[in-house]
């Protein structure tokens, strides 16, 4: 007897374990079918941490260059910044339903770019390079400006280095002292295209123009648009000073953000894509001929 109950036991116990092995076989499909029902789903946030951060903030915090750079941004009053820059920096910060404020704290270029590299910022617009050495450190957008290079160059130091050869040969070998505003983009971008040159730093590209008139330097180094504004304030500088636009050459200007702002840059780039028309550098003078007079 102990023996056909021991017997009833494990037929009961193989018989409730076929029973559940056929319940499971019948129910795989089923889970199958479910996908995502057979494992929890994981809540998905409601948009990108970069995105979320300024909107809970209520403002744009953009980095902009702490000394004037008329066109781009200049200090209408104590309380008030215009100018391209400016300009684009408030319609993204319209388009994010949020308040803008600047920071001003960065004293050259490539402090603007560590605000941002550092998330002190949540952009860089200050009339920036897109270069490589930066962009290790940055996302940058699309170019909303494309520029050539130009020198300002004293009209009697390049005749004595011209002597037989010609104006081309001589700017393709071009040698002596060359000024550019330090921490700017520039001084590598001289290294690159003038490596016999002398790199001379200067604070403020007006020191330079100065420098260039009476002698102290062969040339400027700059952007088209600097180059033109010195003319077009200045006509009779042409006189002493000749203007020269690098046709092989191209300044990216663009924004820059932290490296992990994916989304807030894009967002960014697709503002650029609605914008109306392609600046240049004879439409920003043009445009705001108001600021081409003013120091930088």
């Amino acid at each position: 007897m102990p023996n056909l109950r021991k017997l009833k036991i494990l037929i009961s116990i193989a018989l409730v374990a076929i029973f559940l092995g056929i319940c499971t076989i019948l129910d795989t499909p089923k889970a199958i079918a479910a996908g995502e029902k057979a494992v929890p789903a994981q809540v998905r946030s409601s948009m990108s941490p970069d995105i979320k951060r300024i909107l809970d903030r209520g403002k744009l915090v953009v980095a902009i260059l702490g000394k004037d750079n008329p066109p781009f941004f200049t200090s209408a009053d104590s309380d008030r910044l215009e100018g391209l820059d400016v300009k684009i920096a408030g319609e993204i910060a319209k388009q994010l339903g949020v308040t803008l404020e600047f920071d001003r704290t960065a004293k050259t270029f490539n402090e603007v770019v560590d605000r941002v590299y550092q998330l002190d910022a949540d952009i860089a617009i200050s009339k920036l390079s897109r270069t490589l050495s930066r962009a290790k450190l940055v996302r940058f957008s699309s170019p909303y400006l494309k520029m050539r290079q130009g020198l300002l160059v004293n009209r009697l130091q390049l005749a004595q280095q011209t002597r037989r050869r010609s104006i081309t040969e001589t700017i393709r070998d071009l040698r002596g002292e060359v000024g550019v505003i330090k921490g700017s983009s520039y001084v590598n971008f001289l290294k690159q295209k003038f490596p016999q040159a002398k790199i001379v730093e200067f604070s403020s590209w007006s020191e330079i123009v100065e420098a260039v008139t009476t002698g102290q330097i062969l040339a400027g180094y700059r952007d088209e648009l600097e180059i033109k504004k010195v003319v077009f304030n200045q006509p009779d500088i042409a006189l002493n000073l000749k203007t020269i636009a690098l046709t092989d050459t191209q300044d990216y200007i663009a924004m820059a953000f932290p490296w992990d702002s994916e989304q807030l840059l894009a967002f960014v780039n697709q503002y650029l894509e609605t914008m109306p028309s392609e600046y240049t550098a004879d439409t920003i003078l043009k445009e705001y001929s108001q600021y081409t007079s003013a120091k930088n």
